[in-house]
C-alpha cells in the first residue's frame, strides 16, 4: 500500500506529522478523523532513494543470511524490543557491510511508518515467500511465530540443497570432464583421423559419415554456442528471470502447498475464521487470486473442501485430506499435516532427481564416447582388412 505523510493538529493542538500506510488518502483521512486529528496536508511519500541504487544492483541475499534474519529478528521481537530497535540491533550485529546496509534501509523504512513487509520488498533482497509470510504475520499479530515457521523451511530447503549438491558433484565433474574429452575429440582428433581413410577413398560407414558431420558443426558452432550461452546466462542474472523445467513443476507445486496450508493451520489453530485466514495466506501463493477465489466460494456458503474443489486447481489427494480433518473437526490438524506431507513429497521427489543423475550422466557420456571410438575404428579395421587381402 502507498506510504502518506499528513501534518495534523492532535485533539491537544499540538501539531505533529504522522506517517501511515494507506489503501488510499480517503481512507487515510478517515483513520485521521476518528481520532479527531486536524488535517492541514496529506500527500504521498515515496521511497527513499537509498533502495533505488540497491535494488537495480543488488543481490538477493543468500538462504543462509535471509535463516539469519529470521530466526535473530524472532529472538529479539519475543524479548519486547521494537522493530526499529530490533533492525538497529541487526545492523549492529552484522559483520557483512552489504547485509548491514540492507538492515540501515530496512530501519529506515520502518521508521518512515513503512511495514516490514513493504520495507522487505522495496529492497528486492529477498524471496517473494518470505516477504508473502512477513506481511501475513504483521496482518495475524504473529510475526514473531511466522518467522520461525519461515526460518524451519528456509533451513529444511538450505539442508535438502546442500544433499542434492553432494549428490550432484561427482555426476556433474564427470559429465564437464566427459563434455571436454568429447569436444577435443570431435574438434582435433576424429578430422585428423577420418582424413586419412577420406584420403584412402574407401567408402565409409554411416556412422563415420555421421561423426564427420557432427564434428564439422562443433567446429563451426562451438564459439558461437560458447557466446550464446554466456549471453542467456547474463540475461537471467541482470533480469532476475529463471529457467523453469517442465518436470520440476510437481515439486514446485507442492513447495507452495505446503505453505498455503503451513499457514492457514497455523492461522486457524490461532482461532482465526477461515476467511480471514486465507486472506492473510494468499501473499505465499505463486498463483494470484487462487485463494481470493476459494474464500468467494467459502463466503457462498461452501465448505472448504468443496471450495478447493470447486476453484479447481488443487489436486483431489490434497482436497480429501482437507475433506477428512473437517469431517473430524480437527480441520486446523489437517491443514499442518498437509502441508508437512507436501513439503515431504517435494523434498523426496528433489532426492529422486539428485539420485537419477549420476548413472543417466555415466550412460549418455559413456554413449557419446562409444559412438565416437566405433565410428574412428570401423574404417581402420575396414582398411586393415583390405590390406591384408
Amino acid at each position: 500500500m502507498p506510504l502518506y505523510r499528513a501534518e495534523v493538529y492532535t485533539p491537544a493542538g499540538e501539531k505533529k506529522q504522522i506517517s501511515r500506510e494507506a489503501a488510499g488518502e480517503n481512507d487515510l483521512l478517515r483513520w485521521l478523523a476518528a481520532r479527531k486529528y486536524t488535517v492541514v496536508s496529506v500527500h504521498e511519500q515515496r521511497p527513499r532513494e537509498f533502495f533505488l541504487p540497491l535494488r537495480r544492483h543488488a543481490r538477493k541475499l543468500t538462504l543462509a543470511e535471509q535463516h539469519t534474519f529470521c530466526t535473530t529478528l524472532s529472538s529479539f521481537m519475543r524479548s519486547g524490543l521494537s522493530m526499529t530497535e530490533v533492525l538497529s540491533l541487526l545492523q549492529k550485529q552484522t559483520k557483512d557491510k552489504y547485509v548491514s546496509s540492507v538492515y540501515a534501509g530496512l530501519r529506515e523504512m520502518v521508521e518512515e511508518g513503512r511495514s516490514l513487509a513493504a520495507s522487505m520488498t522495496a529492497s528486492g533482497v529477498f524471496r517473494e515467500s518470505l516477504t508473502g509470510m512477513v506481511e501475513s504475520g504483521e496482518k495475524s499479530a504473529s510475526l514473531a511465530g511466522i518467522l520461525e515457521k519461515a526460518a524451519d523451511l528456509i533451513q529444511n530447503e538450505i539442508s535438502l540443497r546442500r544433499r542434492i549438491q553432494s549428490s550432484l558433484t561427482y555426476p556433474l565433474l564427470m559429465l564437464v570432464v566427459g563434455a571436454g574429452v568429447v569436444v577435443f575429440l570431435l574438434s582435433f582428433v576424429v578430422p585428423k583421423l577420418t582424413a586419412l581413410v577420406v584420403e584412402s577413398g574407401a567408402e565409409l560407414p554411416f556412422v563415420t559419415r555421421l561423426l564427420i558431420f557432427i564434428s564439422s558443426v562443433v567446429r563451426i558452432g562451438l564459439i558461437p554456442f560458447v557466446i550464446a550461452v554466456i549471453a542467456v546466462f547474463l540475461w537471467l542474472r541482470f533480469t532476475g528471470r529463471k529457467i523453469s523445467l517442465p518436470f520440476f513443476r510437481s515439486i514446485r507445486d507442492n513447495m507452495v502447498f505446503s505453505l498455503i496450508f503451513s499457514q492457514t493451520g497455523t492461522l486457524l489453530k490461532s482461532g482465526m475464521p477461515l476467511v480471514e485466514a486465507l486472506k492473510l495466506t494468499e501473499p505465499l501463493d505463486t498463483v494470484k487470486g487462487r485463494l481470493s477465489a476459494v474464500a468467494e466460494h467459502i463466503r457462498d456458503g461452501y465448505r472448504f473442501s468443496q471450495a478447493l474443489e470447486k476453484e479447481g486447481s488443487f489436486p483431489e489427494e490434497l482436497v480429501a485430506v482437507i475433506r477428512v480433518g473437517e469431517s473430524g473437526g480437527s480441520l486446523p490438524d489437517a491443514a499442518e499435516r498437509l502441508g508437512r506431507n507436501c513439503w515431504e513429497y517435494a523434498q523426496g521427489s528433489m532426492q529422486k532427481w539428485a539420485a537419477l543423475a549420476e548413472p543417466v550422466i555415466i550412460l549418455i557420456m559413456g554413449g557419446l564416447v562409444g559412438f565416437v571410438v566405433i565410428a574412428v575404428l570401423l574404417p581402420i579395421f575396414d582398411l586393415s582388412s583390405m590390406a591384408g587381402r
